[in-house]
């Protein structure tokens, strides 16, 4: 795939050309991996692509461009991904689109290794991933919407981007994982996420609704719950707003 990248000193060509700047690349990809961070050097750069620094900087002219171009790269390929899971019929079960949610993230890092650090890069001009991240973001907010219906933009905002917090914390554990032990991190990020979630959207006839004393109080029920005939909610804290209350 030919990739048109800002970040490029010179736009490639040939097949030739493209298959340079996926080397370097893909080289920046195992150095961040490698090392957690983006902290490689252009020296470094060069001998992981197997290639003179004279190269690298014929394509890139500096290191930020680089790992630029891999953000942009990584984010292409990870929204490919998302078209795939955003198709969900509203109607299939919430906990069979996180589970899918979480599947392919982990998918997409097991490929672009890269991706958690670029996302936990930083702030302001060295915010690599600022894209990735929010392109994430945006999902779990299309998601949220479609599962929870009458949420009040600063809810979505504020679920959506702890979703993404605690994701991005725990696929850095995932990362460093061994390949036999990553399905079990993969499989325990479902079931944090899972179980916060059902924590603030609870099913309908959850006892939450009606016992003012429940330790943790709902916010509303999501969309696979909702009963044919709604129940009565004779004892709601404040902050329990059933579905069409905000």
């Amino acid at each position: 795939m030919v990739m048109v990248m800002q970040e490029l000193r010179t736009a490639p060509r040939q097949r030739r050309s493209q298959q340079s700047i996926d080397s370097i690349l893909d080289a920046a990809e195992r150095l961040i991996h490698d090392q957690g961070q983006v902290s490689f050097t252009a020296n470094e750069l060069a001998m992981a692509a197997n290639m003179s620094i004279g190269r690298v900087y014929y394509w890139f002219p500096d290191m930020p461009s680089v790992v630029n171009a891999l953000a942009e790269r990584a984010a292409e390929r990870l929204a490919t991904l998302f078209q795939g899971l955003l198709k969900y019929d509203d109607s299939a079960p919430t906990p069979l689109v996180l589970a899918e949610t979480v599947s392919t993230l982990c998918r997409h890092i097991d490929e672009n290794p890269s991706t958690v650090a670029l996302c936990l890069s930083g702030s302001g001009e060295l915010d690599y991933g600022a894209t990735m991240r929010e392109s994430i973001v945006a999902v779990a907010v299309t998601l949220l919407r479609k599962r929870v219906p009458g949420i009040p933009d600063a809810e979505v905002e504020l679920v959506s981007r702890t979703a993404v917090g605690i994701a991005m914390g725990m696929l850095h554990a995932y990362l460093q994982g061994s390949p036999a032990h990553r399905p079990h991190i993969q499989q325990e990020l479902v079931y944090v996420l899972s179980a916060w979630l059902y924590s603030r959207y609870p099913r309908a006839n959850d006892a939450a609704w009606s016992d003012p004393q429940y330790p943790i109080q709902p916010s509303r029920m999501p969309v696979d719950t909702i009963p044919m005939v709604p129940p009565a909610y004779p004892a709601l804290a404040p902050n329990a707003n059933p579905v069409g209350t905000n």
